[in-house]
C-alpha cells in the first residue's frame, strides 16, 4: 500500500536498495575520472569546464520532460531503462571520441542519464511512505548508493594502481571499457522496480505542481551550493594529481568523503524526521565554506583526503534532506515535477560552475579557485538561513530542546512565519 499505510514488502524494499545501490555506484568510476580522461585526451581547463558544464545543460534539457511524461503516464520504468541504456553507450563510446566537440556530445548524453536515475530513487520512494517518515526512508535507501560509490571507486583505484603516476588515456581506457556496463544492468533491473499507480493517474484532471515562495528560495540557495561544491568538484581530480596523488590517492579521496558521507545519512534522514529539515541543512550549509578554504591549505595528498573527508558532512546531509524536504512541498500526483524542478537547478548549476570556474582555475591556479567557490558557499549560506522555512510537518524546535534560544536560527529564519508546508 502507499503512503506508509502498511510497510514495504521485502522484495520491493530488495529491488529499491539494488537500483539506488547501482546508480549511485556508477559515481564511483564516472566522479574521479571523467575530468582526468578529458586532460588526458588532450583538453585543457577552460575545454574540461565547458565540456562538462554544457554536457550538463544539454542533460539538463531533457529532465522536466521526463519528470512531466513519468507523471502523465504514470510510471517510472520505461524511463529508468531508456536513461540507462542511453548512459551506458555514451560513456562506453568515450574511448573512441576525440576532440571537445565530440566529447561534448557523448558526455551530454552520458549526464542526461545520471541526473535522471539519481533523482528518481527519491520519487520511487516517496510514493511509498509517508511524510512524516520521508527523511528517514530516503535516507536508509540512499546510504546503500553511498557504500556502492566506495566500493566502485576503491576497486577502481586498486585496479589501476600498478600504473603508478601513469595516468594517461590508455590506462584509463580501463575504466570506460568496463564501468559502463553497470548501466545495462541497471536498465535490465528497471522493469523489476515498484512503481504503483496513483489514484489520480486513473482518472480526473491532472495536477500541476505549485512552486511555493519556500521551495523558490530553497531552491536558490541549493543552485548556489551545487554550483560551489560540485564547479569545485570538478578538478578536484586535477587538484589531487597536481599534489602528487596516485590512481589510489584520487579513489581513496573520494571513497573516504564517501565513508563519511555513509555514517551520516544512516542519522540525517532520522534527525530531519524528528527535529525538522532546517537545522542540519543549515549547519550543512555552513560548513561548506570552511572545507572548501581548507583546500587551499591541503597540499599533499594526505591534506586533501583529509579535507575530502568533510564531503560527508556536507552530502551525507543534503543527498537526502533536500529530497525529503521537496518531497514535503509536493504531492503523489506532482512529486516527479517537483524533484525534477530541483533535478534542474542542479543540471542549471553544474552547467554553468564548471565553465566558470575552468577559466578561474585556468588564469589564478586552483587554489584560488577554491577561495571563489568559498565566496559563492557563504552566499548560498545566507540566503537559507534568511529566508528557508521549515517544511516537516512534525518537525521539533532545536532551540526549545537543547533550553537556549541562541541555537534558534536553526529552526526558523530571523523574520517571518516559522513553517511552510
Amino acid at each position: 500500500m502507499l503512503n506508509g499505510a502498511s510497510p514495504i514488502p521485502v522484495k520491493d524494499r530488495a529491488l529499491l536498495i539494488a537500483f539506488v545501490f547501482l546508480s549511485i555506484s556508477t559515481m564511483g568510476f564516472l566522479q574521479p575520472f571523467v575530468p582526468l580522461y578529458l586532460q588526458s585526451a588532450g583538453l585543457d581547463k577552460p575545454q574540461i569546464g565547458w565540456v562538462l558544464g554544457l554536457g550538463s545543460g544539454l542533460g539538463l534539457l531533457m529532465q522536466p520532460v521526463w519528470g512531466r511524461l513519468s507523471d502523465v503516464v504514470d510510471s517510472r520504468r520505461p524511463f529508468i531503462a531508456l536513461c540507462a541504456l542511453g548512459t551506458g553507450a555514451a560513456y562506453l563510446s568515450y574511448r573512441q571520441a576525440s576532440g571537445p566537440m565530440m566529447f561534448l556530445l557523448v558526455t551530454a548524453i552520458g549526464v542526461n542519464g545520471t541526473m535522471y536515475l539519481n533523482g528518481v530513487g527519491g520519487v520511487l520512494v516517496g510514493r511509498l511512505v509517508s511524510r512524516a517518515q520521508g527523511g528517514a526512508a530516503y535516507a536508509g535507501y540512499r546510504v546503500w548508493g553511498s557504500v556502492g560509490y566506495i566500493l566502485v571507486t576503491l576497486v577502481t583505484g586498486f585496479l589501476l594502481n600498478p600504473s603508478g603516476t601513469k595516468l594517461d588515456r590508455a590506462t584509463m581506457d580501463r575504466v570506460f571499457s568496463v564501468g559502463p556496463w553497470m548501466f545495462m544492468i541497471i536498465a535490465v533491473l528497471a522493469w523489476f522496480l515498484p512503481d504503483p499507480k496513483q489514484a489520480a493517474a486513473r482518472g480526473g484532471p491532472r495536477e500541476k505542481a505549485p512552486l511555493p515562495p519556500n521551495l523558490k528560495w530553497f531552491l536558490g540557495s541549493y543552485f548556489l551550493y551545487v554550483f560551489a561544491l560540485y564547479g569545485a568538484s570538478n578538478f578536484l581530480s586535477l587538484y589531487m594529481k597536481s599534489v602528487g596523488g596516485t590512481p589510489i590517492w584520487i579513489t581513496t579521496m573520494f571513497a573516504g568523503g564517501v565513508v563519511c558521507e555513509v555514517l551520516v545519512m544512516r542519522v540525517s534522514g532520522r534527525i530531519s524526521d524528528n527535529y525538522g529539515r532546517r537545522p542540519l541543512l543549515a549547519l550543512t550549509y555552513m560548513l561548506l565554506p570552511m572545507r572548501l578554504a581548507l583546500y587551499v591549505l591541503a597540499a599533499s595528498p594526505p591534506g586533501v583526503v583529509a579535507v575530502q573527508i568533510l564531503h560527508g558532512l556536507n552530502f551525507g546531509v543534503m543527498g537526502a534532506i533536500s529530497i525529503a524536504l521537496v518531497n514535503d512541498l509536493a504531492t503523489d500526483a506532482t512529486r516527479g515535477q517537483a524533484q525534477a524542478r530541483m533535478a534542474i537547478i542542479a543540471g542549471l548549476a553544474s552547467t554553468v560552475a564548471p565553465i566558470v570556474f575552468g577559466r578561474v582555475a585556468d588564469i589564478t591556479g586552483l587554489r584560488s579557485m577554491f577561495l571563489v567557490a568559498a565566496g559563492v558557499a557563504v552566499v548560498a549560506f545566507l540566503v537559507f538561513l534568511f529566508k528557508v522555512k521549515e517544511t516537516h510537518p512534525a518537525g521539533k524546535s532545536m532551540a526549545e530542546r537543547l533550553g537556549n534560544n541562541r541555537w534558534s536560527w536553526l529552526d526558523t529564519p530571523p523574520v517571518g512565519p516559522h513553517r511552510d508546508s
